[in-house]
């Protein structure tokens, strides 16, 4: 306990000095782009985490921040704005730069985590990977890298096991998810988000795989009976990267006092994604404490035969699809994602 107490101190000391050394520089004005802003993450934590960024560091930064949607803008187009220096930092869920950025998406693979735990530790030994890919071919640092709560599916009817999705439709989120919901024996479909309940509702699809939360504020437990927490579709990273052009021309003493704001920022953003997962499973199934929608869906606690399963796709057939794909940018990828998640996962070639 001492040791972490002086370790606190040390680092909180340092932090202050470096804000000292700030205090005669001109203010850094940044452009930030964030993620879709009807999210509980970019409405409780990070837009008010760039509005009072300014008065945290004694006006050394100043931010305008805009989420994607503000401006119009497509989830693919996120890269693409950072590279054409419209915007200084910029956050984007990899899955939808994943044609772009195969090597990004090695990340959040479904099958991979089953857990926070195991998530957190995934992208922690991943992270050099990210960060060579990232300055490689976008020139961009990384800052910081969380999820939202997981994919998780909602059903129909009474669900026992994976095994029940034989013959069904599942809206899907995804090329992997998609192969993943085939390897199991349904039919990947595509909806968008605000037609899954009406879809559930006429049989359009049988079930349908999002987030805990994201499926209670649209009343999804009112049109499925079942909820499995298995991560069928991934967990949804999302990364907040920098130009390199911006980045290079702070001082080292801006770049650590900004490093440091956005550890405090990832570590906020996992804990609300933690918290609204729960919460999410909690609201479905009519349990408390629920800030969301009370439901009445029944909770299928995961077999671990339904778990070896899933893990049994991801590295017989979705792993290689997604090396297919990513050897196109990286000829070590493979290697690189086995060496790191798959290690942590035990997932082996």
């Amino acid at each position: 306990m001492i040791a972490a107490a002086l370790s606190k101190t040390a680092a909180l000391l340092a932090l202050t000095v470096g804000l000292a050394s700030l205090a005669g520089a001109e203010e850094v004005k940044m452009r930030v782009l964030g993620w879709y802003g009807n999210q509980p993450q970019s409405q409780q934590v990070e837009r008010p985490f760039w509005k009072d960024l300014g008065k945290r560091t004694d006006g050394a930064f100043s931010t305008n921040f805009r989420t994607i949607d503000e401006l119009g803008l497509k989830g693919f187009e996120s890269l693409r704005t950072l590279q054409s220096g419209a915007f200084d930092i910029v956050s984007f869920q990899i899955s939808f730069v994943g044609g772009e950025a195969p090597v990004l998406m090695g990340a959040d693979l479904p099958g991979a985590a089953f857990d926070f735990d195991q998530l957190q530790k995934n992208l922690a030994v991943y992270r050099p990977i990210l960060e060579k890919e990232l300055n490689d071919r976008f020139k961009a640092k990384l800052l910081t890298a969380w999820s939202f709560p997981f994919q998780i599916l909602y059903c129909k009817g009474d669900i026992k096991s994976l095994a029940d999705l034989k013959g069904k439709k599942v809206r899907v989120s995804g090329t992997y998810t998609a192969k993943l919901a085939a390897d199991l024996g349904a039919a990947g479909v595509t909806l968008a988000g605000p037609e899954v309940y009406q879809g559930l509702m006429q049989g359009v699809v049988d079930c349908a795989i999002t987030g805990s939360q994201y499926g209670n504020s649209n009343d999804w437990f009112e049109v499925a009976e079942t909820l499995s927490p298995i991560p069928l579709g991934g967990a949804g990273v999302v990364l907040h990267v920098a130009r390199n052009a911006f980045w290079d021309k702070l001082s080292a003493e801006q770049q650590a006092v900004l490093s440091k704001e956005m550890q405090q920022l990832e570590t906020a953003l996992w804990d609300i994604s933690r918290q609204g997962h729960q919460d999410g499973l909690n609201c479905n199934t009519g349990k408390q404490p629920c800030t969301g929608k009370p439901g009445k869906m029944t909770l299928l606690e995961p077999a671990a035969a339904d778990v070896q399963e899933v893990k049994t796709i991801l590295g017989t057939s979705i792993v290689p699809m997604w090396i297919e794909d990513c050897s196109k940018f990286s000829k070590t990828c493979g290697d690189d994602w086995y060496k790191t998640i798959g290690a942590a996962a035990g997932i082996n070639k």
